[in-house]
């Protein structure tokens, strides 16, 4: 199986884009679907961290404030349970954790605070998700949209830089790294003018 950027051809990786995994195996190769599916997302992160490292430190982050955010939900739930057992000293040690004072506070009003944390963090998680949702529904192309934004790009590189791509020769690394190198030229050129 095709383990590195490096060895796919930008044809190939086209068609793993579009969703064929079945371009990573060599000739009478098997793999799972989930082996498959894996790999092709580590190569397409891989490609995607040339082409745009910036945009991929974004997405990484966004990915962690998700955790965060399902952390933070799930640790109030817990909360709630063990107010619902009269563990309060445990509540308690969960808030310090989000760094909230808590010597003062009355059962009650630790009942009152985590009740006021877990409606908030539910109205952020549902924010956030109506905003990822809008977002993600610009990155679900169809293959013919995928293709054609391929396309569209190499046809652009071979006009600025006069040159032929083949993408049944071209492999991916080399593609990304030129897709890179062109946008930084064009910006230092757009700084020039």
């Amino acid at each position: 199986m095709i383990e590195r950027l490096n060895q796919i051809p930008l044809n190939d990786f086209i068609e793993l884009s579009c969703g064929n995994y079945n371009c990573l195996l060599f000739n009478g190769e098997e793999a799972t679907k989930e082996e498959l599916k894996e790999r092709a997302t580590k190569l397409i992160v891989d490609y995607r961290n040339i082409v745009n490292p910036s945009g991929m430190k974004a997405l990484v982050l966004d990915k962690e404030d998700l955790v965060k955010e399902r952390a933070r939900l799930l640790s109030l739930r817990i909360c709630q349970t063990l107010i619902s057992i009269n563990c309060f000293d445990d509540v308690r040690e969960v808030l310090k954790l989000f760094d909230v004072d808590t010597r003062n506070m009355s059962e009650e009003q630790l009942i009152f605070k985590i009740d006021n944390m877990l409606r908030s963090a539910i109205f952020e998680q549902k924010r956030n998700e109506e905003r990822r949702k809008e977002e993600g529904e610009d990155e679900r192309a169809t293959p013919e949209q995928i293709r054609s934004s391929f396309d569209t790009e190499i046809a652009f590189l071979m006009t600025y830089f006069k040159m032929n791509i083949d993408s049944r020769i071209i492999n991916a690394a080399v593609y990304a790294n030129i897709v890179h190198q062109t946008e930084i030229d064009i910006l230092i050129r757009k700084r020039q003018v």
